[in-house]
């Protein structure tokens, strides 16, 4: 049996080897991409350790090699610091513009590479999907909360979602490749847009809108409905009720009316009293100090109801005078203006026996006004105006 010749078997080795070489590259590639994709940790290599000259910043200055690290804005063209996140005269975002590194998969054409930028008529078909889809209307997708006026951005997947969801979203990705939250593709791309605050502001207008015509609907509404009744048609019933709450609305209001004449005719006789005062001081020579301390105290209805008020709180259940029980359905009980409560015989018995001529508090020693409580503990009935000398329903000093 012959021999093979011995130059066949070289040139098959070789084509085997250069077979074999195409395919453990390809394959190297491909592994190459899982791990960067993966974001796997590889084993650290291990290099000679190199003494790296240490330059200082003026060297550095002065060898014109180093480049200023500015980032340009998109709206304005401002150059900005490459720390700031924002440009300082618009307030636009940061633009992405890094370049992604293709992989050797990706250079060899066994792994698809990332798309290339899109233009603008490209983003304005991205605005117009995400607008037809409702995209603005609807929530976004990370927070739930409604987009409103913030800052938004759109993929080039036309997903809509605030500038700061995204930002975190990204932060926290375990993978070196950008994938959109809703349909994960891949190396998306990604701009700032203000899509859905013309349709939002709007919004709010008609909000605006319902609330005004609501308020001027309520206040037609009683008016149209008198007319309604007043024609004679609609339910008896109704009709009645209507006119009775009309009819107590009217009456409250005369109520207010005359308590705040009450108060005006309670000033006007304690303006009196002091023009008297004043007028015998005059003719009298006391001191100025005497009859300002006895006509500085200005005693009206909203003020009597607040010594009540404080009176109940306090709550107290005996005479400071007689130390008694204090009893409005067997004896007649006062209050005076300092809030203090005695009965009105001992009260009597006390201003009988003064010395001084300006009655003084038995508890806190204060100049004071009285008025007779009913035995419900509420203000008796006033007299008429024509009898009173003072603001209260009985005098303190004669």
């Amino acid at each position: 049996m012959a021999p093979k010749p011995r130059r066949e078997t070289k040139s098959l080795v070789n084509a085997g080897k250069g077979m074999s070489t195409t395919t453990i590259v390809n394959a190297a590639a491909l592994q190459d991409h899982l791990v960067r994709s993966l974001n796997l940790s590889m084993p650290v290599r291990k290099k000679n350790p190199v003494k790296a000259q240490a330059r200082t910043a003026q060297e550095r200055l002065h060898s014109g090699t180093e480049y200023r690290k500015v980032w340009v804005c998109d709206s304005c063209t401002l150059e900005n610091e490459d720390e700031s996140a924002r440009c300082s005269a618009c307030g636009s975002f940061k633009p992405n513009n890094r370049r992604i590194k293709l992989t050797l998969a990706q250079k060899k054409g066994l792994v698809q590479a990332p798309p290339p930028k899109l233009s603008q008529n490209q983003w304005e078909e991205c605005e117009a999907k995400a607008e037809e889809r409702g995209d603005t209307a609807h929530p976004c997708s990370i927070c739930r909360e409604p987009f409103g006026l913030d800052a938004k951005v759109i993929l080039s997947c036309s997903h809509m979602f605030h500038h700061n969801c995204l930002a975190s979203f990204e932060r926290f990705l375990r993978t070196n490749q950008r994938v959109c939250p809703l349909c994960r593709k891949q190396n998306y791309q990604k701009r700032l847009t203000k899509q859905g605050e013309r349709i939002y502001r709007m919004q709010c207008a008609v909000k605006v809108q319902a609330c005004v015509r609501r308020f001027l609907a309520r206040k037609r509404y009683p008016q149209l409905l008198n007319e309604f009744y007043k024609s004679g048609r609609g339910s008896p019933s109704r009709r009645k009720t209507f006119y009775a709450t009309k009819l107590s609305s009217i009456s409250s209001r005369i109520v207010r009316a005359i308590d705040a004449r009450e108060d005006s005719i309670d000033a006007l006789l304690a303006e009196f009293d002091k023009s008297m005062s004043l007028s015998r001081q005059v003719l009298n020579g006391e001191s100025s100090t005497t009859t300002a301390s006895s006509c500085d105290g200005l005693m009206t209805v909203d003020k009597w109801h607040e010594a009540l008020r404080k009176a109940v709180l306090r709550d107290e259940k005996e005479c400071p005078i007689c130390i008694n029980l204090i009893d409005s359905a067997t004896k007649p009980v006062t209050l005076l203006s300092c809030s203090h409560v005695l009965h009105t015989d001992c009260l009597d018995a006390f201003e009988s026996f003064n010395i001084y001529e300006i009655h003084l508090c038995p508890v806190c020693r204060s100049h004071y006004d009285a008025r007779v409580l009913a035995h419900d503990m509420t203000f008796a009935l006033r007299p008429s105006s024509s009898n009173m000398l003072h603001p209260t329903s009985r005098p303190t000093q004669s």
